[in-house]
């Protein structure tokens, strides 16, 4: 099965059988010298889809409130609701994002794939939702800004969405994005272990079937320029405490250990998140 969800090469830019950057007792973790991108070899160990924890979400409602917020701050700063007004959020969960954006006059919607998340989403705001991702829906150059908190580090064909985002944008429109970053302290604990112990079986932050991609600073700058689009922003983030607390509860060891790497994090500036906003800029 896992022959099936090879993935020597690079989604991005096709660099064949990419090096072995960390090898795991089930998988390797591949890394393209062009793209500078981080992934698992191979993507899953089966077809099963990994839904994330909507339970911990709903826990930590206001968390996530605060999140958005920083978020649709982010956007704000590059693209107003009267130059920008139709925004998507890819894997929009609750919609809460979404929520604020109309908020602050926004036109926007969301598409998830959770048909749980989808309904207590529409719930909220009738009609708000799809239970979609990025499709044929949506028309080319249709749109002012895709939003995706995440979300593409899951995804088996990153480069693919980032395709689909290119076509939907009209020239001008903006990506915001949020992904797990390769220059956090966690990362690079996690990753030291690896090399370290070879055949532990702990985590290092990627999994097939679960975090497959790992970006960061450098990764979105190439892959985001060999598209089209021209980076505004790449700002640091933190996963809040209560967030993580919430979908790690059974060990320990593992939650003082978040928190640790949480605190440690903030004081270096080396966090375990970078949102990025980009402007795509036309087809060339």
């Amino acid at each position: 099965m896992a022959d099936e969800f090879a993935q020597p090469d690079c989604v991005f830019c096709g660099y064949r059988e990419a090096p072995v950057h960390l090898k795991r007792p089930r998988f390797a973790v591949r890394h393209c010298p062009h793209c500078k991108v981080l992934w698992c070899d191979p993507t899953r160990f089966g077809s099963e889809f990994n839904a994330d924890d909507e339970a911990a979400y709903l826990e930590v409602e206001a968390t996530v409130h605060q999140e958005n917020a920083a978020r649709l701050g982010a956007l704000e700063r590059h693209a107003n609701a009267r130059t920008h007004p139709r925004v998507l959020e890819v894997g929009c969960m609750h919609g809460d994002f979404i929520y604020q954006a109309r908020s602050a006059g926004y036109a926007a919607e969301g598409a998830d794939l959770s048909e749980s998340a989808v309904a207590e989403a529409n719930r909220r705001m009738p009609g708000s939702v799809r239970l979609a991702s990025l499709d044929e829906h949506y028309e080319d150059g249709s749109l002012d800004a895709v939003a995706a908190f995440n979300v593409i580090e899951h995804m088996d064909q990153p480069a693919a969405f980032l395709d689909a985002v290119r076509r939907v944008l009209r020239p001008g429109g903006l990506l915001v994005a949020e992904t797990p970053a390769q220059e956090s302290v966690y990362h690079h604990v996690l990753f030291l272990r690896g090399r370290l112990q070879p055949q532990g079986a702990f985590e290092v932050g990627v999994h097939p079937g679960t975090h497959i991609f790992k970006f960061g600073r450098a990764a979105w700058r190439q892959i985001l320029q060999d598209r089209g689009f021209e980076l505004l922003e790449q700002t640091p983030r933190s996963t809040p405490l209560p967030e993580l607390l919430a979908k790690n509860k059974s060990d320990p060891v593992l939650r003082a250990g978040i928190v640790g790497f949480g605190l440690l994090g903030r004081a270096t500036g080396w966090e375990n998140r970078l949102l990025v906003v980009a402007r795509y800029l036309g087809a060339s």
